[in-house]
């Protein structure tokens, strides 16, 4: 058996005893929504022992009826909070200390939490924690704990370890409602993180606190984060002791995490500059105003003011370095993809910590495959990547997905496996590979390494042209070039030739339409393709393709997308009142 279904076996074996160890943690409390909250759930609490003080609680800010509610909605706060206390009862908690920097509240319950009801959670240094560690969260996503008793959990892994810069704009919701203003040292987590989980617990693989969740995020990544709990107690001028978190990890992930970090240091970071890009702020204006600041019969407008507001500025928001891979340091050649490079973008600068930005130019595109080859002004400080000649990709396989999105802000990773292969936009000989692993405007452009560390692919299509809009990010249905095609079409790339459109590739048959009930009739065969040299003859009707009915146009078009140049179809025609089985090559037509 061969490595990798090893270690994919293993991990099978490994995840239902984590999984079935985590029970749902009673030191996790819900804050029920206010009265006048979009959103019918409010956020969460955790219950922890603190030196001198005892049982206490903890939550951010953003996770208290009214946070949002404007830019300055906290200060709107009441110091006195409602909580709902696992199995149903219901309790409350005093605030006493509010941290400045983080938003972390320190409450004192103004109810016994005693073991029998609450048990507090232990605290681990969330200094010490790494990407790739297993993370769970726990929290009242979408008021699980106010209706079931019991808190929610997700299960995951640290995909990132950076600050949320100190300039970005507060994450927003519905009615352009502030989801969360908090910008510092984050967490990041391919966890799933919703509605209720904020102020909630990050809990390391033993069932540690090592953070709270919050919905801030960086507007590149638009996955998941929590303020680490090291940062919390600093913020809050609290000196618990810190436990040293528990690394686990399973087989499988320990060895993608290995992998991504290996290819790591042949991921640039390179600023792109986009003159006509969607990061311009002038395509379109923040609204004035929030939609429950003004008059009924405005909501609407207002509302759809903003959907587009966020649609732009916030799903679409590309004005940021991307990632790209060293593919030959010494000439100074990149490769990322051509989705990175809209807004007429044809320049840019590779980024280098420490020092002086090196220039960099778009040599050539492969827009098939979504590919651009950039060309630095200079040898690259970084080490080169080798693309692997005969990636193994069959479906299920577990992947990572390697990128960077901050200077100097390590990398990413997340991990999930192939969940579809040969995916094609157009009938041509280039085809994707599709992952369950988040994918975003960060990860664009970014390595996909197998759990053997080779490099598998490069992630691709998640631009905002018209083309690229069906592929969105973090839907789980992310594509990527696999590294064979890539080092197909390289070669042309790096002489300098753009790509601009592949030859379509079918059976050479021109189709009548709507004249066979049953079938498609050849009105024409192109001399010397697939279906002339097959022995398909004018007036033959194809009644299937592959043994599948043929009875429309789009039918004989789907049966040909799963193959390529080369590759032989079998073909049912009537021919007079006979049914002729034949065999025709697939092949490039004409433009």
């Amino acid at each position: 058996m061969a490595l990798r279904h090893v270690l994919f076996a293993l991990a099978l074996a490994v995840l239902p005893a984590a999984m079935s160890a985590m029970d749902a943690p009673t030191g996790v409390l819900a804050i029920p929504a206010g009265d006048q909250d979009e959103v019918p759930c409010g956020g969460a609490a955790v219950v922890v022992e603190m030196p001198g003080l005892g049982r206490m609680i903890l939550t951010l800010e953003e996770a208290l009826p009214g946070a949002g509610r404007g830019e300055k909605g906290a200060a709107r706060l009441s110091s006195h909070i409602d909580l709902v206390l696992p199995g149903g009862r219901r309790g409350s908690a005093t605030i006493v200390r509010r941290g400045a920097a983080t938003g972390a509240l320190l409450l004192h319950p103004d109810v016994m939490l005693d073991d029998s009801v609450t048990k507090p959670l232990e605290l681990a240094d969330s200094a010490q924690v790494h990407i790739g560690d297993t993370v769970w969260t726990a929290g009242n996503a979408f008021g699980a704990l106010e209706q079931d008793g019991a808190a929610a959990i997700s299960r995951g892994v640290i995909s990132g370890l950076y600050a949320i810069p100190s300039g970005s704009p507060p994450v927003r919701g519905r009615g352009g409602r502030i989801l969360s203003s908090y910008r510092g040292a984050v967490i990041e987590i391919d966890a799933a993180v919703n509605d209720g989980n904020h102020g909630g617990a990050l809990l390391d693989g033993a069932g540690r606190l090592i953070g709270l969740v919050s919905l801030g995020t960086a507007r590149e990544r638009r996955l998941g984060t929590a303020v680490p709990i090291h940062v919390v107690m600093k913020d809050l001028e609290c000196a618990p002791t810190l436990a040293e978190p528990a690394a686990e990890r399973d087989p499988l992930e320990r060895s993608l995490v290995r992998a991504a970090a290996a290819v790591a240091p042949a991921i640039a970071l390179v600023y792109i500059e986009r003159p006509a890009g969607l990061g311009n702020p002038e395509a379109m204006p923040r609204p004035t105003r929030l939609v429950d600041e003004v008059p009924a019969y405005d909501r609407e407008r207002l509302q759809n003011w903003w959907s587009g507001y966020y649609h732009q500025q916030q799903m679409f928001y590309t004005d940021q370095p991307i990632s790209a891979l060293v593919i030959d340091a010494q000439s100074g050649l990149l490769l990322t993809a051509a989705s990175n490079l809209h807004g007429e973008a044809e320049v840019g600068s590779v980024l280098v910590p420490g020092k002086a930005a090196i220039p960099c130019k778009v040599l050539a595109r492969h827009l098939p495959l979504d590919l651009a080859l950039l060309k630095a002004d200079q040898p690259l400080p970084f080490p080169a990547l080798a693309l692997a000649t005969d990636p193994h990709l069959a479906l299920g396989e577990p992947i990572a997905v390697a990128a960077r999105h901050i200077v100097d802000g390590g990398h990413t990773m997340t991990v999930g496996v192939v969940s579809a292969t040969g995916r094609r936009r157009t009938r041509n000989d280039f085809a994707f590979t599709q992952t369950d692993a988040h994918v975003n405007y960060g990860s664009l452009g970014g390595a996909v390494v197998d759990a053997q560390g080779a490099v598998v692919g490069m992630v691709v299509m998640l631009g905002p042209d018209d083309g690229n809009w069906p592929w969105m990010i973090n839907s789980g249905v992310g594509l990527f070039a696999d590294s064979a095609s890539i080092a197909r079409v390289l070669p042309e790339m790096i002489a300098g030739r753009t790509t601009g459109s592949a030859p379509p590739i079918g059976l050479g048959v021109l189709l009548k339409r709507g004249l066979a009930k049953d079938g498609m009739e050849v009105e024409s065969v192109t001399p010397g393709s697939g279906a002339d040299k097959g022995g398909v003859k004018p007036g033959d009707i194809i009644t299937a393709l592959d043994g599948l009915p043929t009875r429309d146009i789009g039918a004989i078009g789907r049966g040909v997308m799963k193959h390529r140049t080369g590759e032989r179809v079998a073909l049912n025609v009537r021919r007079g009142g006979e049914t002729v089985a034949l065999s025709v090559v697939i092949g490039a037509l004409a433009k």
